[in-house]
């Protein structure tokens, strides 16, 4: 377990990559069996939006608190005081808010089940390095903050923090990408509706 652990965390990027390359495959050849702009239709799309918003706005407001010091500095404001991977946390939402745009079912499922999965083990990793960094003032914080679902009694936030502008503009090209991605998806759709990008495999 500590292997696949450490293996996780050391190739995150590189997993995730190739997760990514297999998803494609998925979306390039199979499709959904029900008519364009009906009302399944339209609600998968409206619902994949609406997540993926929550996403987005979730990962600017986390990365606001922690603007990329949390391995050197303990955070425990904002988000951070109601769960401990708020950015993880909000992810989610917006890997499920993909899965839902694309409108494919099979896309769905084995996003959200790679996606607990991987980063199940990926934030066991991180907790480990924090254990290392900041010793017992992280061991009572794990045992104060769940680590996936909020506590939003715990909530606290100051009235100012400092942030690191640099690092937190470059946050914004994480989040952006869950924005993007409603492109090619869309793109796909319809060129699978038109024929034009054949199809092997109808989904229900």
């Amino acid at each position: 377990m500590s292997a696949l652990v450490e293996f996780a965390g050391k190739y995150r990027t590189a997993i995730t990559r190739v997760f990514a390359v297999f998803l494609i495959l998925i979306l390039l050849f199979t499709h959904h069996s029900w008519e364009h702009a009906s009302v399944v239709d339209t609600a998968f799309e409206l619902i994949g939006i609406f997540l993926i918003s929550i996403c987005v706005l979730g990962r600017i407001w986390a990365s606001l608190f922690i603007a990329g010091l949390k391995i050197h500095e303990l955070v425990y404001a904002g988000p951070y005081a109601a769960v401990r991977h708020p950015l993880y946390f909000f992810s989610f939402f917006g890997a499920v808010g993909i899965g839902f745009f694309s409108k494919n079912v099979l896309l769905l499922a084995v996003l959200v089940g790679v996606f607990l999965i991987h980063y199940w083990l990926v934030v066991i990793h991180e907790e480990r390095n924090m254990m290392e960094v900041h010793g017992e003032a992280y061991v009572e914080y794990m045992k104060r903050v769940p680590r996936f679902i909020p506590n939003l009694a715990l909530y606290r936030e100051p009235e100012k923090i400092t942030v690191n502008v640099g690092i937190y503009r470059r946050t914004f090209l994480d989040v952006v990408w869950f924005i993007w991605a409603i492109i090619p998806l869309e793109i796909i759709d319809r060129l699978h509706e038109a024929g034009i990008l054949p199809v092997f495999y109808y989904l229900p």
